[in-house]
């Protein structure tokens, strides 16, 4: 990954609160914090619609210039307003590039999987993947072939084809991460099946034991 094809260009933010953030929203930026370890966080604003551009690539390791540096740096939570459908804040962590760093990357499959043509259903228990690595090493995903999955076929971490200097962290390697199975009732949705009013009844149910507990 290059990355001069992630740049997030930023500016100081000096003004705090929730007015001050809906002004600056108002205005096309987004209100963002770059957080370093032993040092202090700085607070930034960024263009929303650049902003936008640079996320959709779901890329792993951004350079944020601010006031003619550049801070390499990774994404720790994008805060979103789901009923409006917009972002309102972006934390960033910045790294340095010769440390080694923890992170998680997104496994996605890929290929005509054999046993999922063939009357199988294939099954991902593993969606993110604990790495350790350098941030220039960090992949945005990792790509996982299942094409030969036969049903009853697994994959596991230790079948994991790593890019190099990737590392996984903190799972066995003989966990499962994508197998074929047959199908059976449990892989239909329960409430997919049921009667609206059935289902209705299972969530007030959930409600009342909730409310019992507290």
């Amino acid at each position: 990954m290059s990355k001069a094809e992630n740049v997030i260009a930023a500016q100081p933010r000096s003004e705090f609160g929730d007015n001050a953030s809906r002004r600056l929203r108002k205005s096309g930026f987004i209100p963002a914090v770059i957080y370093s370890r032993g040092q202090e966080s700085v607070a930034v604003a960024l263009k929303t619609e650049e902003w936008q551009v640079a996320y959709a690539k779901k890329a792993s390791l951004y350079t944020i210039t601010l006031e003619g540096k550049e801070i390499p740096a990774i994404v720790k939570e994008v805060q979103f307003n789901h009923l409006k459908n917009y972002v309102y804040h972006v934390d960033f962590q910045a790294v340095d590039m010769s440390a080694e760093i923890h992170a998680n990357v997104k496994l996605h499959a890929f290929g005509d999987c054999y046993g999922a043509s063939h009357g199988g259903v294939l099954e991902q228990e593993v969606h993110e993947l604990p790495v350790s690595c350098t941030p220039d090493a960090l992949p945005d995903m990792i790509k996982v072939d299942v094409t030969n999955l036969k049903v009853g076929d697994a994959l596991t971490v230790a079948d994991l084809v790593l890019p190099a200097g990737v590392k996984v962290r903190g799972l066995d390697a003989t966990e499962i991460v994508f197998h074929v199975v047959l199908p059976t009732e449990d892989t239909v949705s329960e409430e997919g099946s049921a009667e609206p009013e059935a289902i209705n009844e299972k969530k007030a149910e959930a409600r009342a034991a909730e409310k019992a507990k507290k």
